[in-house]
């Protein structure tokens, strides 16, 4: 059973989000905060964390830096669930930490679409990351890898809510897109299995 943990000040929200998981089989866990949040991942490693930006006194995006700072941690799959637009300076400095950016308010079904999406992208990114490493590819290759579709999926989603472009960001996800698609050819996955 997948696990989930749940990252905001909204404790109405929490508890919501919280019955809806529970009800879909997913294993929650509940921080009102950063501070608890980064102390609970001292002894809960979830499957996912749902973070949100607007917090006080520690911002979500605080919170990520101190997630993706620590070894222990630094895998954990985050998406950031928030009522705000990201701006450019978000999108540069943020994109490489995170999964997905999602704009609240959610429905229950979105919440639940959300989750249930999520665990089987992971599992296609497992699958190209084991074709490649059975093609030779090191582990900072496949680091790499991992760090390109984190990148690639978070910058396009997080520039599609601000609904218009931007040269750096364009220019920096070309790049990204051209690395990944060299990566896939070098290691035979094919483009259609993600």
């Amino acid at each position: 059973m997948p696990s989930v943990l749940l990252v905001d000040d909204n404790t109405d929200l929490v508890e919501l989000y919280t019955i809806v998981l529970t009800g879909k089989g997913y294993k929650t866990f509940a921080a009102y905060g950063g501070e608890e949040c980064l102390a609970l991942l001292k002894t809960t490693l979830p499957d996912l964390v749902l973070l949100d930006i607007m917090m006080e006194p520690m911002d979500g995006w605080e919170t990520l830096t101190r997630i993706r700072s620590d070894i222990k941690t630094q895998s954990i799959p985050v998406i950031m669930v928030t009522g705000k637009k990201p701006t450019w300076d978000e999108i540069r400095n943020h994109m490489h930490d995170i999964e997905d950016y999602v704009v609240k308010p959610l429905t229950i079904s979105a919440l639940s679409d959300l989750v249930k999406s999520f665990f089987p992208r992971q599992q296609v990114i497992e699958h190209e990351i084991a074709i490649a490493k059975g093609a030779g590819a090191d582990e900072v290759t496949l680091i790499e890898y991992r760090q390109l579709r984190r990148s690639l999926s978070a910058g396009l989603t997080m520039q599609k809510i601000i609904g218009q472009r931007e040269e750096s960001i364009e220019i920096s996800i070309k790049t990204m897109k051209e690395r990944f698609y060299a990566l896939q050819h070098q290691y035979g996955i094919k483009p259609s299995e993600g």
